[in-house]
């Protein structure tokens, strides 16, 4: 946790992100891709092809964001980097949570707590979400905070849920990613870069949601 504390500046930057206007950063980006479309259409042969390569991948890129905009996310201008730090797993016999590892899959990253309604409403479409993407490059990490490990254990079995599930005890770690409440929840893309987040308890088996999930984790 002494990580956190040397990545305070970025913590800060990613709250105030968070608050900016979610539909504005989209537009932005589809903005821009806009341009680029534009301007690559003189060149011929060769230069032209790669021209429309690369405007089809921002135009990728750009739908996307607006589209995850366009679901109630903020989408960050500019993809966040997490920490170097790990995250005690629920299970005891599972491997911690590394941070820094979070690449290779896009990752659906949530602090939630017991106590919290919004949280324990939100949860059953996470599980459900789970499912769905079973066999893809997706995972989940739900990370309660400020709880103890017999409190949350005691929840998640009651409940049956499948997913991962790690433990902040000290609440220092939520503390710096959820400081506008809980539930707070991050896209992670497989660069281990967070792109998009939102505060606030949503239905996350949504199909226009989980479309947008398999999209991502198939590039």
């Amino acid at each position: 946790m002494k990580t956190i504390l040397r990545t305070t500046l970025s913590f800060f930057a990613l709250m105030a992100l968070l608050s900016a206007c979610a539909p504005r950063a989209a537009n932005a980006q589809g903005n821009a891709s806009s341009a680029a479309g534009a301007s690559s259409g003189s060149p011929a042969g060769a230069s032209s092809a790669a021209g429309a390569s690369d405007n089809a991948g921002a135009q990728s890129v750009g739908d996307v964001s607006t589209r995850l905009a366009k679901l109630g996310f903020h989408v960050f201008p500019k993809p966040v980097e997490l920490p170097r730090a790990t995250v005690a797993a629920l299970n005891p016999s599972a491997k911690p949570l590394d941070l820094a590892a979070l690449s290779g899959s896009v990752t659906l990253l949530n602090f939630w707590a017991t106590w919290c309604p919004p949280c324990k409403r939100e949860m059953p479409s996470i599980e459900r979400l789970n499912a769905l993407m079973k066999g893809t490059a997706f995972s989940i990490a739900a990370i309660s905070t400020g709880e103890k490990p017999a409190t949350v254990r005691s929840f998640i079995e009651s409940k049956g849920y499948t997913f991962p599930v790690y433990l902040d005890e000290d609440g220092s770690f939520g503390g710096a990613y959820a400081s506008q409440g809980i539930p707070t929840t991050y896209i992670v893309d497989k660069s281990g870069r967070i792109i998009a987040g939102i505060v606030g308890s949503r239905e996350y088996d949504d199909p226009e949601l989980v479309a947008v999930l398999k999209e991502l984790a198939a590039r």
